[in-house]
């Protein structure tokens, strides 16, 4: 099934890329059949102050932490929230996504990724944020069934969080944002269609420039590494892991076949399977 971190792209496009999306409501069940270790909504990866990867997911009605070993910290401040995209440096964190019930994009903020504070709620339309990075959030109005319908964006400022007019994405308004991660001079985001991600770049997060796609993957996060763009996906027919980086060759990462994409924490690629949270170098 598709869900809020993947977009509605419509019923024939959904039985061709659903395999290929991120990890949602439709995460991968452990091997032993047992769901309880799964969680039903997956936010993303995120570096907790220790320089732990940590993922990020709802379980049992609670947003949680959950590493690499499988243990659990309950987070606090996130009632309410049907988190989409979350990112993290290990000094502040960013979460986004909307309010439950009708959906009103927001930003949540945290010092330490277990406490966490409204930072900023959009009013007077049905939207939600996707994607953030680096003080950008993308999102868009929607549709009653979630569909993207208008691109939105906000910037962080000195004085908090600020919508700012988005020109150049609308011919992508009907895709929702999957990643944004900051560049050597801006930023660069995605976004999914059922041949794979078109990707824009930016200067100023309010004017965007249409870049080479990647087509055959559906992108779940990008990252800046050592001065180039990474990302990691999965393909789009038959949703075998993939990560690389951009303007160069794309390889299958050390982790399972059925593994899922769910962003990049630092250096490293998070995947979700077997019912659990496995990192990797981001590209190799």
């Amino acid at each position: 099934m598709l869900n809020r971190r993947t977009f509605v792209l419509g019923a024939a496009a959904t039985a061709a890329i659903t395999s290929a999306l991120p990890a949602h409501a439709a995460a991968a069940a452990p091997a032993s059949g047992d769901t309880s270790d799964n969680p039903g909504s997956t936010a993303g990866v995120l570096l907790a102050p220790d320089g732990t990867p940590l993922l990020l997911a709802q379980r049992d009605g609670q947003w949680v932490l959950v590493d690499e070993t499988g243990s659990v910290r309950i987070t606090d401040g996130l009632a309410g929230a049907d988190l989409v995209d979350v990112t993290g440096d290990g000094a502040a964190f960013t979460a986004v996504g909307a309010v439950s019930g009708d959906p009103i994009a927001t930003i949540w903020e945290s010092a330490d990724a277990v406490t966490w504070r409204e930072a900023r709620r959009l009013h007077g339309v049905r939207s939600e944020f996707t994607a953030v990075g680096n003080g950008l959030a993308l999102g868009s109005v929607v549709k009653r069934e979630r569909a993207s319908v208008v691109r939105i964006a906000a910037r962080r400022t000195a004085s908090g969080w600020n919508t700012v007019p988005v020109r150049g994405l609308e011919w992508t308004d009907g895709l929702s944002a999957t990643a944004v991660a900051t560049t050597a001079d801006g930023w660069i985001a995605a976004a999914v269609d059922i041949s794979g991600t078109v990707l824009h770049t930016s200067r100023d997060g309010v004017t965007w420039t249409t870049r080479p796609r990647l087509d055959g993957v559906a992108v779940r996060g990008l990252a800046l590494v050592d001065g180039r763009v990474h990302w990691v996906g999965n393909e789009i027919v038959d949703a075998t892991p993939l990560t690389g980086v951009l303007d160069a060759d794309r390889t299958r990462p050390a982790v399972p076949q059925d593994a899922k994409a769910l962003g990049v924490a630092g250096t490293r690629s998070g995947w979700f399977t077997g019912g659990r949270l496995i990192t990797v170098e981001a590209a190799r």
